[in-house]
């Protein structure tokens, strides 16, 4: 809606995880190279964890467009809460493990000697556990003859059943004499830290070579991140943040990525609603008011200013108080 009127070529702040928004500082900068260093060194596992809306998503596609090569083949799951087979077939699915067959295909004669390849999405149906992971391990071994290696990477890990973790765990014996047949990236909330610590993961988590957890942003990341945003979704030329604004929404945010692009959204809606080219810390604070279903009712005194005025208002009232009786007196 604000788009236009700001000079935008698409919204800065949608909440998808657009891996061409991503926002590196210099930590998760080094986070990623490790990850990427990780996964050409063939090393088996890695883990990235952190609080809600801090961007793990938003990583996890950054990390699919960078391995968008002819010689990695990749496969994510973002839906863990699914049983053990379902979570097998998603992981050949997305892999593109299908068994293919011939059909006729009509060539521009018509003559109908050329042939096509379709693919059967259906064929895992009534599968064993044992006949998926069969399948698995002979694609990946294929892939490896083809000097391909394969990455997994599986979302909200932090819902995966301690079981299914195991059979993963076993996925990475899959090696030849001089290299693992495939990565693992472990994408989850901070409790699946805790999970990784059970003593029955043992064997797991002392395979994990590489972890980052991603944080909240400090005032002066929020506010390149803003920036970023902004120069990425078309520079707004017709918007300038006014004094104590980033400080604003990194307050209101407490530096929460996801909460970063809320406010600043309902914030440019706020200006564009008064045709307001400076986005003050006013409208700022309307946005974070409009997220909660309350409205701006106008500057008020903050329990802070009030606290502070406190050992001045006591002696002025008494002062006022003995000034008014000596006038009563003097009458």
């Amino acid at each position: 809606m604000y788009e236009k009127f700001y000079g935008l070529r698409e919204p800065a702040f949608n909440l998808t995880p657009d891996p061409t928004f991503l926002f590196l500082n210099k930590r998760s900068k080094d986070a990623l190279d490790q990850i990427l260093y990780g996964i050409e060194r063939r090393e088996g596992f890695a883990v990235i964890v952190g609080d809600i809306g801090t961007g793990k998503t938003t990583m996890c596609w950054a990390l699919l467009e960078r391995l968008a090569r002819k010689d990695i083949r990749t496969a994510m799951i973002q839906n863990p809460m699914l049983s053990e087979l379902d979570i097998l077939r998603s992981i050949l699915q997305d892999f593109g493990v299908r068994p293919k067959r011939k059909q006729p295909s009509l060539d521009f004669d018509g003559l109908g000697d050329e042939t096509k390849e379709i693919f059967d999405a259906d064929w895992m149906e009534g599968m064993s556990k044992k006949q998926l992971l069969d399948r698995l391990n002979m694609f990946l071994a294929e892939r490896a003859q083809e000097n391909v290696f394969s990455v997994l990477i599986v979302d909200e890990a932090q819902n995966v059943s301690t079981t299914l973790l195991e059979q993963l765990r076993l996925l990475s014996n899959l090696e030849t004499a001089k290299k693992k047949l495939i990565q693992i990236i472990f994408v989850g909330q901070l409790e699946l830290n805790q999970k990784l610590k059970a003593l029955s993961m043992r064997q797991l988590n002392q395979r994990i070579s590489v972890r980052f957890e991603t944080k909240t942003l400090s005032r002066e990341d929020t506010e390149r991140y803003i920036r970023h945003r902004l120069a990425v979704a078309g520079g707004a030329p017709r918007l300038r943040f006014g004094s104590g604004t980033f400080r604003a929404v990194w307050r209101y945010s407490r530096g929460y990525p996801r909460m970063i692009n809320l406010i600043c959204d309902r914030a440019l809606l706020a200006g564009y609603a008064e045709r307001a080219a400076v986005i003050t810390p006013r409208l700022v604070r309307k946005g974070a008011l409009a997220l909660k279903g309350l409205e701006d009712a106008g500057p008020k005194l903050s329990q802070g200013w009030f606290r502070r005025l406190m050992p001045f208002l006591i002696p002025a009232v008494f002062l006022l108080s003995v000034l008014l009786f000596a006038l009563s007196k003097s009458n």
